[in-house]
């Protein structure tokens, strides 16, 4: 691997999560692009995972699909080249209303960690006929970034196995640049936290409405808190799908 840094700032969208093939009706179509599935995986008994690209446009888009390694260090994410998993082809055009396969394909065997998180970004090309003014680099239209986790072997291969699990903890803290939520994750697992609150009885103040973020194994990650939100009572949220979990307080 490739341990470079990038200096990369990705756009997280919020992507719908469809069926190989037709995506339904009511599919989010963040910019001109369809993308599915949200959140890919490669099973441990698997070699490579299907990204489906699709164009609802009036007009032909081209498109480089690029992967990095994922992780999050001091509270946040950071990126790096590697070569453990390639999209191919990286470079797509499709016409309107066409779709496009891409293959997420592990070139190594399959992870030694239950779980090796990494991150694909899906950039729109300006095509020829967009005007540049002399002398500008090439600016990307629109900037896609969804995650990849690709498991080890897991279970006897008769059935499939649970995915990694999770093991959060929080606290409420204050630093230099005000209040914050900090959330760790000492499992084996990601932890993908949405519609995240504190409760006290019937009592809920809200910390985020929809995606609050990904806490990786062995990371921990914050997020400010208002000064009027009161960090009591019990964080609930959903965690990887579940609704209604109960989040352990992390003693001081």
């Amino acid at each position: 691997m490739k341990h470079g840094l990038l200096s990369v700032a990705l756009l997280l969208v919020a992507l719908v999560l469809l069926a190989v093939a037709p995506p339904p009706a009511g599919a989010q179509q963040p910019g001109s692009l369809l993308i599915w599935p949200v959140n890919p995986v490669i099973e441990g008994d698997a070699r490579a995972a299907a990204l489906w690209l699709e164009n609802p446009g009036k007009a032909p888009i081209t498109l480089q699909v690029r992967i990095y390694a994922w992780t999050q260090q001091d509270g946040r994410h950071a990126y790096a080249e590697q070569d453990e998993v390639i999209g191919t082809p990286p470079i797509v055009s499709i016409e309107p209303g066409q779709r496009q396969l891409v293959r997420l394909t592990r070139t190594t065997p399959p992870p030694a960690a239950a779980e090796t998180p990494y991150r694909i970004v899906v950039d729109e090309v300006p095509t020829g006929n967009a005007s540049v003014a002399p002398g500008a680099s090439v600016s990307f239209r629109m900037r896609y970034s969804l995650p990849l986790f690709s498991y080890s072997r897991r279970g006897n291969g008769k059935a499939k196995p649970p995915a990694p699990a999770p093991q959060i903890s929080w606290r409420a803290g204050a630093d230099a640049g005000g209040r914050f939520l900090e959330i760790r994750n000492d499992g084996s697992g990601h932890a993908r936290l949405t519609d995240v609150s504190f409760a006290t009885g019937a009592q809920k103040s809200t910390v985020a409405q929809g995606l609050l973020g990904y806490v990786l194994p062995g990371a921990s990650m914050r997020w400010p808190l208002p000064g009027t939100l009161g960090a009591v009572g019990d964080l609930v949220a959903t965690v990887n799908g579940k609704v209604g979990v109960v989040i352990e307080r992390r003693q001081e």
